[in-house]
């Protein structure tokens, strides 16, 4: 029955964490892998608008440094033309000059797909490509009609032999009304004092380069951009199912605990992560919730077997004086089982107060001072009619050392009982108990020894717990509940001491108490 069943969990197990698991219906799995995809997308998509408008602008500020280039030649070559007309030995005359600055602007526009043309001081064109061309439907009387209604401001003229304003972006004047991308630089013409004589203008249309280019980048990064985005989910999601298995691990098995089953433990994975630790943690307190659950049945088990017993005799010898089954002259005899039965049920009660009081961290002991080893001697005393009956020999008491400790006088007096009468039960007839009481080292030290069958190693580590007895039958002693070395083990710890037996198989086995000879 029970292989069956912890079949049936490990296939639910199996279904929930197997190979095929859907873990994507997780609903924190779906919450961080939402959260963390709208995180890369936008940081993506921002990276991308702020690489594209850094790209646009470098593109725009790289095309103005060209046609400024363009403007600086060109100026630079007409003004050596202008220098040297009117007798120099390659210009015969100022016409001749514009001309050839005519052919250099022709020249320069074609091989640079840009607008090129010259203008006076005033602003006004006065030398374009198109004059070369003869047949051109813009010229007539040598005048272009491309070029003749432009007239470029002062202002601007000013800016741009002054050198603030060289580059710029927009209309060449203020009838164009297309955007353009503009670079001038002004013609000097050489001598004792160079004079300017106008202004060379490159233009260029670059819209629709500008927009291809950015079509073309765009597309680029698109391209990258959904292939590193997918590359990101993939990891997120590979990263997230590391993550969130732990966590439906840990849910499965508060599941399982919830329907009292403690078996089932989270496959603990290499690593040293918190959720690693978490795991650990968890499988630890399965193991604590484990034992306190066993010992939970165990004490609702020895429970009812303390209990049932007594109430058992009880009931079965009162029935049987009433119903006359037990003659009146066995009554006092009788009598006295029960009233035997009915202190072992109320030892059984006062036991298992203390114990609740015990776990429930409200026995609080009273501190006084008084004389151990005269508390010793009482409950031996106490004992004398069992010892006599055993004829058990009593060695040490007259050499018991006379110790004043501080601590709670009844809760000693009841570890002290509890031990002596362990010694008294556990010895033989005709046996032996030795007893020392010594002060070492600012502790009070009592040592209880009985010589007989002594205690297993298995037992020795079990002693102290609830309802542990050496006699799993409870032949040997079926008044025994089990609770006084328990109970005495936690009184002596709430005085700051300790508590512990040695035993040597089928010898002897001794009970150590330490007590602080005064509580700080």
């Amino acid at each position: 029955m029970t292989k069956k069943k912890k079949k049936g969990a490990a296939s639910s197990a199996s279904a929930l964490f197997g190979k095929g698991t859907p873990l994507r219906k997780s609903r924190l799995f779906r919450k961080y892998f939402i959260s963390l995809s709208a995180l890369i997308l936008l940081v993506t998509t921002g990276i991308g608008i702020i690489m594209l408008t850094l790209v646009t602008h470098h593109y725009k500020q790289q095309e103005l440094q060209n046609l400024y280039g363009s403007a600086k030649n060109v100026a630079g070559l007409a003004g050596d033309l202008l220098s040297v007309s009117g007798g120099g030995d390659y210009v015969a005359d100022y016409e001749n000059a514009l001309v050839i600055v005519c052919y250099a602007i022709k020249n320069f526009s074609e091989n640079s797909d840009c607008d090129i043309f010259m203008t006076n001081t005033e602003g006004d064109v006065v030398i374009c490509k198109e004059l070369l061309d003869l047949g051109s439907e813009y010229v007539q009387n040598q005048v272009c009609s491309l070029h003749s209604k432009i007239k470029i401001s002062k202002e601007q003229l000013e800016k741009i032999e002054s050198g603030k304003q060289t580059t710029y972006m927009g209309e060449i004047d203020d009838s164009s009304q297309v955007p353009l991308s503009i670079a001038a630089a002004p013609i000097y013409i050489s001598g004792k004092t160079p004079s300017l004589s106008g202004f060379i203008f490159v233009t260029k249309d670059n819209h629709q380069n500008l927009t291809d280019a950015m079509g073309r980048i765009q597309l680029q990064f698109v391209v990258f951009g959904l292939l590193s985005v997918l590359i990101a989910f993939l990891f997120i999601d590979a990263i997230l199912r590391r993550f969130i298995q732990p966590f439906q691990d840990i849910l499965y098995a508060t599941r399982q605990y919830a329907k009292g089953n403690f078996s089932y433990r989270i496959p603990e994975r290499p690593g040293s992560d918190e959720t690693h630790e978490l795991t650990r943690a968890f499988n630890s307190m399965a193991n604590d919730l484990s034992a306190i659950e066993n010992s939970r049945r165990n004490f609702v088990a020895n429970v009812s077997h303390e209990l049932k017993t007594p109430m058992t005799t009880i009931g079965g010898f009162i029935d049987g004086i009433l119903d006359g089954t037990i003659p009146p002259s066995e009554h006092k005899k009788y009598l006295g089982i029960v009233s035997d039965e009915v202190r072992r049920l109320s030892r059984l009660i006062s036991s298992m107060l203390n114990m609740s009081k015990i776990e429930a961290g409200e026995l609080t002991p009273s501190f006084t001072k008084f004389s151990f080893s005269e508390m010793i001697v009482r409950t031996f005393l106490s004992f004398e009619q069992l010892i006599s009956q055993k004829n058990i020999t009593i060695n040490g008491l007259d050499d018991l050392e006379n110790i004043t400790v501080t601590a709670d006088p009844d809760m000693i007096n009841q570890v002290i009982y509890n031990i002596i009468d362990n010694a008294v039960k556990f010895t033989p007839q005709d046996g032996t108990i030795s007893v020392s009481c010594k002060a070492e080292f600012e502790k009070a030290v009592v040592r209880v020894r009985n010589y007989g069958i002594g205690l297993a190693n298995e037992d020795l580590k079990l002693v102290f717990d609830r309802f542990y007895k050496v006699d799993k039958s409870r032949s040997l002693n079926t008044k025994s509940v089990g609770l006084g070395l328990y109970i005495s083990k936690n009184i002596v710890e709430l005085h700051k001491g300790k508590i512990y037996a040695t035993s040597k198989d089928n010898e002897y086995t001794e009970f150590t108490i330490e007590l602080p000879l005064r509580q700080n």
